[in-house]
């Protein structure tokens, strides 16, 4: 299916609704869904991934639970 296997990700669940797409789901619902460092160098790996693999044709960021995401985690957790 894929040239190479996707990045493994801590802070966000990878699925695949279609062979063509990359659904990104944020999964840190207690703190709204907040990146901090570590998630944001996750999302990058995992952005990078995509765009080297010809069989993901769009991606898409969604979040868990009852926000998007709170933007940037300013206390610098996990």
């Amino acid at each position: 299916m894929f040239t190479t296997p996707p990045p493994p990700t801590q802070f966000a669940t990878l699925s695949y609704p279609t062979p063509q797409i990359l659904l990104v789901t944020l999964s840190r619902p207690a703190a709204l869904n907040s990146i901090t460092t570590a998630g944001h160098h996750e999302l990058h790996a995992v952005w990078t991934w995509m765009d080297e693999e010809p069989s993901i044709r769009v991606g898409v960021l969604t979040g868990q639970g009852r926000a998007f995401c709170a933007g940037a985690d300013l206390k610098g957790e996990y």
